[in-house]
């Protein structure tokens, strides 16, 4: 049984490639850790010896698409058990690159598995869990297009798709939203990185002002 019991707290980061993810976790991480909160960071897939043997299946493989989506959900299960549920259990804060919402992104709304296979998959495997915050960084695709190729380093095989799987995953991240909107914040990642830092540390001062408020009640 997944115990779900927490006294910390887990907020993902979300959105297309490109949008910043990486270097807004680490602010977040070092905000965290200015206020003397533990903080673990994590990445999906990934996250567990188990995740991080999915994740070089899935970002490497051409596969059938349900079977990406099982292997996703076989790796966010134990990532779920090993990692994160004991994190939270100790007070712990965890933060990670991706989350649930990447699955409906990218293995439904633009690799073509329907969208409520994601939710029974879901409710079979994570039973309710989900995080208590999550960042989602908008980005334009003609943008995060850009930025991806002005960076170096080796691709995964997802990098090569067309503009038209990219405008579907962007889209399956805002249906997300839409469908979550006391979960997920929307971030406007197209302006400069000191800008959209602002936002993300001042949605992050008002979650932990709430929430810690509600714990000394």
């Amino acid at each position: 049984m997944l115990n779900t019991q927490q006294s910390g707290f887990f907020i993902s980061f979300e959105g297309v490639d490109g949008a910043g993810k990486s270097s807004h976790m680490e602010r977040v991480r070092q905000h965290l850790d200015s206020l003397g909160i533990e903080c673990v960071q994590t990445r999906e897939p990934g996250g567990t010896p188990v995740g991080e043997a999915i994740r070089e299946l899935v970002l490497h493989h051409d596969m059938d698409i349900n079977t990406e989506l099982l292997l996703m959900y076989a790796a966010r299960r134990q990532h779920v058990v090993q990692t994160i549920a004991p994190a939270l259990a100790r007070g712990a804060w965890v933060i990670s690159d991706r989350f649930e919402d990447s699955s409906f992104a990218y293995q439904a709304s633009a690799g073509g598995a329907v969208w409520e296979d994601c939710v029974k998959l879901s409710k079979w495997a994570l039973k309710g869990f989900e995080p208590a915050l999550t960042f989602l960084f908008d980005l334009p695709i003609a943008v995060s297009q850009a930025r991806i190729q002005a960076r170096a380093g080796q691709g995964d095989k997802f990098e090569g798709k067309p503009i038209s799987y990219f405008e579907a995953v962007r889209a399956g991240f805002i249906r997300r939203a839409q469908i979550n909107p006391t979960r997920v914040r929307l971030i406007d990642a197209e302006p400069d990185e000191t800008t959209v830092a602002k936002a993300v540390l001042a949605e992050l001062d008002r979650f932990i002002h709430t929430h810690l408020k509600k714990a000394k009640r």
